[in-house]
C-alpha cells in the first residue's frame, strides 16, 4: 500500500472528528462510567421522554413525512423526532420487492444509571452520583414489506418501540419509514430525567443482499430550467439510499453495488469529504518559458495539440454516451448530454479560432509571445517572494494550465478585433476556488495590453477595468496585478523600441474608506502615519511589500512628489530593486484619473460616482475624441452581482457600457463594445444575469461534460495527493444553538492541542478555527461566549483528562467591524505557523467577508454557525479552508430552523453533490423599484460621462443637442434588449427626468450637481443626507434627485428620530 504524504493529516483530522463524536453524542467505552449527568455530558443522539406538553413542539415545522402520508397525529413517531425534545429518531429508505421482501432493522440505545459516588476523601457526598452506562441488548426486528401500513415493536420491556410504516407499492418499490421511539412517561419533577432518556440511539437497517434502491432516480422526467437539466445529467450517479428523521443517514461504499446498497445507518454527526478539483491535463508542452520564445511554428504545434486532445476527449465523451458501464446516459437525459457536447464543440472551435489568429497575424503572435515573457516573470517572481525571496531571482519553470491557455486562446480573437462577433458575448470563467482564474484573465491583460503598444507606442489610457464587489479582495488582487505590471514594465525596457518609452501602470480605485481620494488626504495620513498616529480612513499606505522583491515597504517609501503636479510616489527602498526610483502604482483617486493608468483595479461601488465626479469620464477615455477607451472590462465573483446590488449595478451599467463604447470617438466604430469577461466558482442561471447585468450573450467556459469531475480542463482530484475537504454536521435538540457552538469550539480547539504523537506540521493547519457566521448580529453574541464560555469549557475539558492546564485563546475577527488600515495586519496574522516560532490566532471571527478574499494556505478548520443564506456563499466560504492541506468545516445547525434541520437530515446528499445545490441568481436593473432607487443617477452618470459640456455643470442640459437625444435614444434600446416589458416604462421616465433636468437648468444655468453651503440649490442629493432631513421629501419628482454615492446603499430605508417629550406629558 502507498504511503502519501497527506495519510498523517488525515489521521490527525480523523481523531478531531472522532473526538468530537464522543463528546457530542458518546460514548467514551462501552461500559463507561461518567461523572456528570448524562444530559449535561451528551446533547445529540439522546431520545427523551414521550412527548407531553412542557415539550414544546420547535416553531416553524413543516408537516412530517407521516403527516404527508396518513399518519398525522400528535403522537406520530415521525413528527417525535422533530420536537424540541425528541423522542424518536429514524429513517426513509426504498426497498426493490422483486430482490427483498423482508427488511432487517437492528436499534440500538443505552441508559445511564445512577450510582453512589465516592470522591475526595473517600466519604460518600449526598447527591453525589455517578452514572453508569447500560447499553441495550435490542434484537433485529425483521418487517415484512408485503404488508403496507404500520407495524409495530416494543423493545426493553415497553420501553422502546420500534415503528415502521410500510406505504403502497410503486410498481415494484416499497418506501419505508423505521423510527425508534422512547415510550417512557416524563417522569415527575422531583425524578431524574436523564433515567427516562436513551442516549446514543440509532438503527441500521439492511436486506439479506444489495436491494435499497436510489431514492433521487424514482423519478425521470426532465426539469424545464435548461440548469436544472443540466445538473440532473451531471450528477446522474449521485446516488440517495436514504432521508435521516431527526438525524442524517450514512452509507458505507462497500455496501453499494452498482445503484443498489445493501445497508443504511443513521448518525449523528454525519461526515462527508468533498475532493478538490485539479485542472486537466494535456500532452501539449505549455510552459511560460516555451511559449515566450520558441518559433511560431513551434508554439502553434503546441498549442494545436492541446486542441487535438480536447478534440478527442470530446470523441469519447459524445461516444460514451450510450456506451455500456457507468458513464451511460439514460435515454431522457441524452438530449442534454448531446447539448453539452455542442458547448465542448463551439469551445474547441473557438480555440482553434484563436491559434488560427496568432498563424495569421504577426503582431498578435508578437504582443501573445511578449505577455508570456511578461507571465513567466510575474508568476517566478511572485513564488519568490512568496518564499521569502532568498537567493538570487531565477525564472521558474512555472506552466500554464490547459483550461487557463485555452480560455486566453478563445477571447484572443474578441480581444484583438474591436468589430468581432464575440465582443458581444461576455465570457464567464468557471473553475472551483483556488484553481487559478487569476492567471488566465491576467494572461489576457497583459496581451491586450502589448498589443495596443505594439500597434501605437504613443497610446495612453486605461485599457483594462478589473472590478470586484468587496475591498478586501480588490486590495488583494491589487498587489497580485502590481507585479504583473512590474513584469510588463520589465518586458517593455527590454523592448522599447517595439513597445513605447512610457510605462505601464496600475490603479487602485476603492474609495475614500480604504484610499484617499486627493493629494491633501493622502499628505495629511501620511504625516500621521509618520507621527505613528492611526489613519482610520483614507490610508494611503496600501502596499506592505515591494511587489517585484519583496523588501517591506514603510511609510517613508510613500512620499509625495512634484511630476510636475503633485503625486503620490511608492518607491523601493532596495537599492538593489529595478523600482528604486518608483513603483508603477498609483493609489489616491486624483492620481488615477490624472494618469489614466493602463489597468484599473476597482470595486464596482465606485462606479456610482459617476453622477458625482465628471473626472471619472477620464477612466472611460473619455479626455478627446482620440482616446481608445477601455477594450477589456473584467468582473471577478459574478454571483456576488444579484438581488438588489446586481440590479443597481445593471442600471450603471447601462453608463460604463455606452462611455466605454465607440460613440463620439475619432477611432474606430461607434458600434464598438468593450469586451466583458467575468469569473466565479458558483453561479447558475448566468445567461439570464449576464444579460440583466451587461446586455450581453454569454459562454460558459469550460463547457460542462458528462460528469461532474471531468470537463477536460478539470478534474477530480486524488485524494492521496490533494487534501478532501472534509464536511461534519452537528445538531442538538433539548440544548440551544449557543451552547452546542460553546462544545463545538472547545472540542476542535482541545483536540487539535492535545493530540499525541502527531508532528507540529500536522497540527498546525487545525491550530487556527476560523468561526464563519451569517450575520454580524449572531458574531457579536458569540465573540463573548468564546471569550467567556468556550474558555470555561476548555478547562473542564483539560480537568476531565486530567491534565495540569487548558488551551489558552487568542481571538480576533475579521468582519466589517475591523477599520481598513487594520485589515492587512490581520489577515498577515493569519499567516503564523507553529513552525514560524510565532503565535498564531486561536480563533478567527469571521464573517462574508471573507467568502471570496482569505487565501492563506495553513488554514484547514472552520466552524459554520447555522447554515448560510445561499449555497454560493456556503461553497466559497468554507472554501477557505482546506487549499494546501486536509480541510475540516463543521456546520453547527441550529435545531430550531427548519432549513437548517432539512439539510442536516439530508447532509451526505446535500454534500455529496455540492455544486448542484447553488441557487439561481438574479437581476432586474429596469424593475420599477429598481428604477426609483437609481434611473435618475443612471441618466446623470451617461450624460455626465459623455458630454464634455456637462462634466463640471448640470446646467448645460437645458438646449436640446442630437448627442443628448442619441443617449436617451441609446438607453431606451438596451432597456428593451434586457426586460422588454419594462421599455416603454422606462422610456417615459427618462422623458420626465430629462424635462425636469431641463426645466431645473433654464431656471439656472449654472446649476450644480453638488449643494454648498453658500448655494444650496443642485441637481442631486446625498442619499443618506436626504434621509437624515425631516422636511426632506424623498423623491425624483423634483430637484434635488437624492442619490447614492455607493451601490450598497440600494434597500429602502426608515430614518428613526428621537421625539421631544411633552413637558406637560404624564409620567404616570
Amino acid at each position: 500500500m502507498t504511503v502519501s504524504k497527506l495519510d498523517s493529516k488525515y489521521a490527525f483530522r480523523r481523531e478531531i472528528v472522532d473526538r468530537l463524536v464522543t463528546d457530542l453524542y458518546g460514548p467514551g467505552a462501552s461500559d463507561e462510567l461518567i461523572t456528570e449527568r448524562p444530559l449535561e455530558r451528551y446533547v445529540t443522539g439522546v431520545l427523551w421522554p414521550a412527548a407531553d406538553d412542557s415539550y414544546a413542539e420547535a416553531p416553524d415545522e413543516p408537516e412530517s413525512v407521516a403527516a404527508t402520508s396518513g399518519e398525522a397525529s400528535v403522537d406520530s413517531p415521525v413528527a417525535n423526532a422533530r420536537l424540541t425534545y425528541p423522542s424518536s429518531v429514524g429513517m426513509t429508505v426504498s426497498v426493490d420487492t422483486t430482490l427483498s421482501t423482508v427488511l432487517l432493522v437492528s436499534p440500538a440505545a443505552a441508559r445511564y444509571a445512577p450510582i453512589p459516588s465516592v470522591r475526595d476523601s473517600g466519604s460518600k457526598r449526598r447527591d453525589a452520583y455517578d452514572w453508569q452506562r447500560l447499553p441495550a441488548e435490542l434484537p433485529e426486528v425483521q418487517i415484512d414489506l408485503a404488508s403496507a401500513g404500520p407495524q409495530r415493536h416494543l423493545l426493553e420491556g415497553g420501553a422502546l418501540e420500534l415503528y415502521a410504516l410500510v406505504r403502497i407499492p410503486e410498481e415494484t418499490v416499497v418506501t419505508v419509514t423505521v423510527v425508534l421511539r422512547n415510550t417512557q412517561p416524563k417522569p415527575d419533577p422531583t425524578s431524574d430525567k436523564d433515567v427516562a432518556c436513551w442516549f446514543q440511539a440509532g438503527l441500521s437497517v439492511h436486506t439479506e443482499k444489495p436491494a435499497l434502491v436510489d431514492r433521487s432516480k424514482l423519478r425521470t422526467t426532465l426539469p424545464s430550467d435548461p440548469d436544472l437539466a443540466s445538473s440532473e445529467l451531471l450528477y446522474r450517479n449521485h446516488m440517495v439510499f436514504g432521508a435521516g428523521h431527526g438525524c442524517a443517514v450514512d452509507v458505507e461504499a462497500s455496501d453499494v453495488d452498482g445503484r443498489l446498497c445493501q445497508r443504511v445507518t443513521t448518525t449523528f454527526v454525519p461526515r462527508q469529504d468533498v475532493h478538490r478539483s485539479m485542472a486537466g491535463v494535456s500532452n501539449a508542452n505549455l510552459s511560460l518559458s516555451f511559449m515566450g520564445s520558441a518559433t511560431r511554428e513551434d508554439v502553434v504545434a503546441q498549442l494545436n495539440l492541446l486542441a487535438e486532445d480536447y478534440a478527442s476527449w470530446i470523441a469519447a465523451s459524445s461516444d460514451s454516451v450510450t456506451a455500456d458501464g457507468q458513464t451511460q446516459v439514460p435515454p431522457h437525459l441524452r438530449g442534454v448530454a448531446a447539448d453539452h457536447m455542442k458547448q465542448a464543440g463551439t469551445a474547441h472551435d473557438r480555440i482553434k479560432a484563436g491559434i488560427q489568429l496568432l498563424v495569421n497575424d504577426e503582431r498578435a503572435f508578437e504582443a501573445f509571445q511578449l505577455a508570456n515573457q511578461a507571465m513567466h516573470m510575474q508568476r517566478s517572481r511572485q513564488d519568490w517572494v512568496r518564499n521569502g525571496a532568498k537567493g538570487e531571482f531565477v525564472l521558474g519553470a512555472q506552466a500554464w494550465r490547459p483550461f487557463q491557455i485555452a480560455f486566453i486562446l478563445i477571447n484572443l480573437p474578441s480581444v484583438t478585433d474591436d468589430q468581432h462577433p464575440e465582443r458581444d458575448i461576455a465570457d464567464l470563467l468557471w473553475f472551483p476556488t483556488g484553481g487559478g482564474k487569476t492567471e488566465a484573465y491576467l494572461g489576457l491583460v497583459a496581451y491586450l495590453l502589448l498589443l495596443r503598444r505594439l500597434r501605437n507606442t504613443s497610446v495612453r489610457g486605461v485599457a483594462v477595468i478589473m472590478r470586484y464587489t468587496l475591498r478586501l479582495l480588490t486590495i488583494q488582487q491589487f498587489e497580485r496585478a502590481a507585479m504583473l505590471i512590474c513584469s510588463l514594465e520589465s518586458v517593455r525596457l527590454a523592448n522599447e523600441d517595439r513597445v513605447g518609452g512610457a510605462p505601464f501602470g496600475i490603479g487602485l480605485w476603492v474609495g475614500g474608506g480604504a484610499t484617499p481620494n486627493d493629494i491633501a488626504t493622502a499628505r495629511t495620513n501620511l504625516g500621521k502615519l509618520r507621527n505613528n498616529q492611526e489613519v482610520v480612513e483614507g490610508n494611503p499606505k496600501q502596499i506592505e511589500a515591494c511587489p517585484w522583491c519583496g523588501t517591506r515597504l514603510t511609510v517613508d517609501d510613500y512620499r509625495i512628489v512634484k511630476v510636475p503636479s503633485d503625486r503620490m510616489l511608492v518607491s523601493c527602498s532596495n537599492t538593489a530593486c529595478e523600482f528604486e526610483d518608483g513603483l508603477p502604482v498609483h493609489i489616491i483617486d486624483t492620481d488615477v484619473y490624472r494618469e489614466r493608468p493602463e489597468l484599473v483595479i476597482g470595486t464596482v461601488d465606485k462606479f456610482a460616482g459617476m453622477s458625482w465626479r465628471g473626472e471619472i469620464a477620464t477612466l472611460l477615455g473619455r479626455i478627446s475624441p482620440a482616446d481608445l477607451g477601455p477594450d477589456l472590462i473584467i468582473q471577478d465573483e459574478l454571483h456576488l452581482i444579484s438581488g438588489p446590488l446586481g440590479s443597481t449595478v445593471g442600471l450603471f451599467e447601462t453608463a460604463v457600457d455606452l462611455a466605454a463604447s465607440g460613440i463620439g470617438r475619432e477611432v474606430g466604430s461607434a458600434s464598438r463594445k468593450p469586451k466583458i469577461i467575468a469569473s466565479t466558482a458558483t453561479i447558475r442561471r448566468a445567461k439570464d444575469q449576464i444579460r440583466s447585468v451587461f446586455n450581453r450573450e454569454s459562454s460558459l467556459f469550460p463547457p460542462p461534460g458528462l460528469d461532474p469531475d471531468d470537463s477536460f480542463f478539470a478534474n477530480k482530484a486524488p485524494s492521496d495527493q490533494f487534501g478532501t475537504r472534509q464536511y461534519v454536521g452537528v445538531l442538538a435538540s433539548g440544548t440551544s444553538h449557543a451552547t452546542l457552538m460553546v462544545r463545538t469550539y472547545a472540542s476542535l480547539l482541545h483536540s487539535s492541542n492535545v493530540i499525541e504523537g502527531a508532528a507540529t506540521e500536522d497540527r498546525d493547519p487545525y491550530w487556527t478555527l476560523v468561526g464563519y457566521f451569517n450575520s454580524l448580529r449572531v458574531l457579536g453574541s458569540a465573540y463573548l461566549q468564546v471569550y467567556d464560555d468556550v474558555r470555561a469549557r476548555l478547562n473542564l475539558l483539560a480537568k476531565r483528562e486530567g491534565r495540569l492546564g487548558a488551551r489558552g485563546i487568542q481571538l480576533s475577527e475579521l468582519t466589517s467591524r475591523v477599520e481598513n488600515h487594520k485589515i492587512p495586519e490581520a489577515l498577515k496574522s493569519l499567516e503564523k505557523s507553529l513552525m514560524s516560532g510565532l503565535t498564531p490566532e486561536d480563533v478567527v471571527l469571521a464573517t462574508n467577508m471573507i467568502s471570496v478574499g482569505l487565501d492563506v494556505d495553513r488554514l484547514g478548520l472552520m466552524a459554520v454557525m447555522g447554515q448560510p443564506q445561499s449555497s454560493a456563499e456556503y461553497i466559497q466560504a468554507t472554501s477557505r479552508v482546506g487549499r494546501q492541506h486536509p480541510g475540516l468545516v463543521v456546520t453547527i445547525f441550529n435545531a430550531a430552523r427548519t432549513r437548517d434541520r432539512s439539510h442536516y437530515e439530508s447532509f451526505n446528499d446535500f454534500h455529496g453533490a455540492l455544486y448542484r445545490a447553488v441557487e439561481a441568481t438574479s437581476a432586474t436593473p429596469f424593475a420599477a423599484r429598481s428604477r426609483d432607487r437609481g434611473l435618475h443617477a443612471t441618466l446623470v452618470s451617461a450624460l455626465r460621462m459623455l458630454v464634455p459640456e456637462l462634466r463640471s455643470t448640470a446646467g448645460h442640459v437645458r438646449d436640446e443637442s442630437p448627442t443628448v437625444d442619441g443617449i436617451m435614444s441609446w438607453i431606451g434600446d438596451r432597456v428593451a434588449a434586457v426586460d422588454t416589458e419594462e421599455a416603454p416604462a422606462t422610456r417615459e421616465e427618462l422623458e420626465r427626468l430629462l424635462n425636469i433636468w431641463r426645466k431645473a437648468a433654464l431656471a439656472d444655468a449654472d446649476l450644480p450637481y453638488e449643494g454648498k453651503k453658500n448655494s444650496p440649490r443642485s441637481l442631486l442629493i446625498d442619499s443618506s443626507k436626504a434621509l437624515e432631513d425631516p422636511d426632506f421629501v424623498y423623491s425624483t419628482s423634483s430637484i434635488p434627485w437624492p442619490t447614492p454615492r455607493s451601490m450598497r446603499d440600494v434597500d429602502a430605508e426608515t430614518a428613526l428620530r428621537p421625539a421631544p417629550m411633552r413637558k406637560d406629558a404624564s409620567l404616570g
